[in-house]
């Protein structure tokens, strides 16, 4: 699959398709190991996507934990996996399954970077703006 170009951060891609997203920098990533962004999904409505970095890779996960919900981003990352911080189900990277059996597999998303930025897939899907709680 061609990688979609370059583009300011938020950003879709320009040839009409609306399912590719400029997420972050990869120094970025690399500097956090995770990030979360807002997105809303046509049928499914609002939810996180989280892009992680294992040391080799992206990858893009639906944030939550299929158990409890606990975010994922906030987990433990390591080669091909994210360890969830509540409970400590173990998910594949790459495919969103659960590898430990311990609950149901995740959604994952198609990442990948092009020219220093992360990318990702989400068909569907829009950018959210993120929530704003006032006092």
């Amino acid at each position: 699959m061609t990688s979609p170009p370059p583009q300011s951060s938020g950003s879709t891609e320009p040839t009409g398709s609306t399912d590719h997203f400029d997420l972050c920098s990869l120094e970025d990533l690399k500097a956090k190991g995770a990030l979360s962004f807002d997105f809303v999904h046509s049928r499914l409505g609002r939810h996180e996507i989280a892009v992680f970095w294992d040391g080799v890779d992206v990858f893009a996960l639906d944030n939550y934990c299929t158990h409890e919900g606990a975010m994922l981003s906030y987990g433990d990352i390591g080669p091909g996996e994210v360890i969830c911080a509540l409970h400590s189900a173990v998910f594949s990277l790459k495919t969103g399954a659960c590898l430990d059996g311990f609950t149901s597999d995740t959604v994952a998303y198609e990442a990948s970077v092009r020219d220093g930025r992360v990318w990702v897939i989400a068909p569907g899907e829009t950018r959210a703006q993120p929530l704003t709680h006032t006092g």
